[in-house]
């Protein structure tokens, strides 16, 4: 394991991703060009192009697409060394296309990938709690019954030895096989102490239509903010609080990984020491850059291009 000290490690599935060159729907004899991504991995790249020691941990096969995975977490300096190869599953991949009236289409080809493969047995959990944050997001658990016994074990372990928990909901209904989304993410929704979700989540999950639900769940919740956010703007419960921010507006090229980016900046300016609106400031930039380029992550700012559109020296006040 490595002797860094770690800022985050998050574990889930990184994926191929397959899409059309030009935007449109794939079809016989035309192009598609070929990139990696994923909730957990989007947010451990997000926050090592801001400045701070993250880490991926996930299983992938011995396939192009696994081996793309590893070439991108190492260019992107996240650390993988829990990252694990297996020779009997594929990596899962997914497309994204661009129907006509309907935008955005998005299908998974995900069932019994190799990170369906992870279980307790082959997990490292010294690592996977050695960061400041651990986080965590809904995909993981509904990937299988082996790797919702290993969040689950991951949970409690981070609780009993003090670790921060942050957990997106990020809700993927075809991933559910028929449950409620909540009667499985209930425990992480309960124990986590930074909390998001998209506004519809939110009302999903949680009942929350406007912010004056979301004052009085959170007043139920042990987390230390309840974060909600979409298209329009954000705002986040806390202590002091209700803090809200408005998006500006964008052209947007492609929507896919702006939760993530929106998470991965506040996770930092939360890692910083700063106000929350200041947090909110930097996860509604990041989201920005990412929407308006082309892949999940790939417009993701550098902590350099981050502080100087939000005028800040980047100072750090540990928490």
């Amino acid at each position: 394991m490595s002797e860094l000290a770690m800022d985050l490690v998050t574990v889930g599935e990184a994926l191929g991703v397959f899409a059309p060159v030009p935007d449109g729907a794939l079809r016989p004899g035309g192009t598609a060009s070929f990139a990696v991504g994923g909730a957990e991995l989007n947010v451990a790249i997000g926050l090592s192009r801001l400045g701070h020691r993250a880490g991926w941990v996930g299983r992938v096969g011995d396939d192009a697409a696994g081996r793309a995975i590893r070439a991108v977490l190492r260019a992107e300096s996240v650390h993988d060394e829990c990252v694990r190869t297996d020779p009997d599953a594929a990596t899962g991949v997914y497309v994204k296309e661009t129907v006509g009236l309907r935008g955005l289409r998005v299908s998974y080809h995900r069932s019994h990938s190799a990170a369906t493969r992870m279980d307790i047995a082959g997990a490292d959990f010294n690592y996977l709690l050695s960061g400041r944050i651990l986080h965590l997001t809904g995909i993981t658990p509904a990937l299988s019954a082996s790797v919702e016994e290993l969040l689950h074990e991951l949970l409690a372990r981070a609780t009993r030895r003090g670790v921060t928990v942050s957990f997106d909901a990020n809700i993927r209904h075809q991933l559910c096989g028929g449950r409620p989304p909540m009667g499985f993410l209930e425990p992480f929704v309960s124990a986590a102490d930074l909390l998001f979700f998209s506004a519809m989540e939110a009302e999903e999950l949680l009942g929350i239509d406007v912010v004056g639900d979301a004052v009085d769940r959170f007043a139920t919740l042990r987390a230390k903010a309840l974060v909600v956010h979409d298209a329009s703007g954000a705002y986040a419960v806390d202590q002091d609080g209700v803090t809200t921010i408005v998006a500006r507006p964008l052209q947007v090229v492609d929507p896919v990984g702006a939760g993530d980016a929106f998470v991965a900046g506040y996770l930092s300016g939360y890692l910083r020491g700063w106000p929350t609106l200041q947090c909110l400031r930097l996860a509604e930039l990041c989201a920005a850059h990412v929407v308006t380029v082309v892949g999940d992550h790939d417009g993701f700012p550098t902590e350099p291009e981050a502080m100087a559109a939000l005028g800040a020296t980047a100072p750090r006040t540990e928490r």
